[in-house]
C-alpha cells in the first residue's frame, strides 16, 4: 500500500463552550496547532496514515496529527523546492521519521523505525506534484475541520490561507 496521509472532517460542530481558545494558548504556530488538534480530537475526525506495508498506522488526532501539522510547513516547502527534508513522528508507538529525497519529478520517502516494526518496503516514491497535492489537500482538510467545528482558528494565520484549497 503506498503511503498516504489524510483528515477525515469531523461531521458537527463543538459546543460554543468546547471550541473557545484558552486565553493561555499563545500565538505561534506550535501552540495553535496543539489547540486546534485538541478541538479536532473531541469530535469524530480521523487522522489517517498508511504506507510501508501498514494498511492503518495507530495515529491519533489529538497528538499525532498535531505532531504531523507542527512540520507540514517545513515538509511542503521542502517538496515544493524539490528539496531534502523529513518530517519526525515522535509519538510513543509510531517513532518513525520519514525522510523526502527528491529524484527529479520523484521522491523517494525513506521511512526509519525506532521500533520493532519494520516497514516493508522502506522506501516509497510517489511523484513530487501528487505528493504535494495530498500535502495541500491535507492543510486544506484541517482548516475545513476547524471550520466545521466553528473554531476562530479556522481564519487565523496560516490556517487561514489553506482554505482556499478544501473543497
Amino acid at each position: 500500500m503506498a503511503f498516504c496521509c489524510s483528515l477525515e472532517r469531523p461531521t458537527s460542530p463543538l459546543s460554543a463552550a468546547t471550541v473557545s481558545i484558552s486565553p493561555a494558548v499563545g500565538d505561534d504556530y506550535a501552540s495553535l496547532v496543539t489547540a486546534a488538534c485538541c478541538l479536532l480530537g473531541e469530535t469524530d475526525c480521523r487522522f489517517r496514515i498508511h504506507g510501508f506495508g501498514c494498511s492503518e498506522w495507530p495515529v491519533d488526532v489529538a497528538y499525532d496529527l498535531s505532531v504531523f501539522m507542527e512540520q507540514l510547513p517545513e515538509l511542503l516547502e521542502g517538496v515544493r523546492l524539490r528539496r531534502r527534508t523529513e518530517i519526525d513522528l515522535y509519538s510513543q508507538g509510531i517513532e518513525r521519521t520519514l525522510e523526502f529525497v527528491p529524484r527529479g519529478e520523484l521522491v523517494e520517502i525513506h521511512c526509519l523505525s525506532r521500533t520493532d516494526w519494520m516497514p516493508n518496503p522502506s522506501v516509497e516514491v510517489p511523484g513530487g506534484s501528487a505528493l504535494e497535492a495530498m500535502l495541500t489537500g491535507l492543510a486544506a482538510d484541517f482548516v475545513a475541520s476547524l471550520t466545521v467545528i466553528g473554531s476562530h482558528m479556522a481564519g487565523m494565520k496560516p490556517f487561514s490561507s489553506w482554505a482556499s484549497r478544501a473543497s
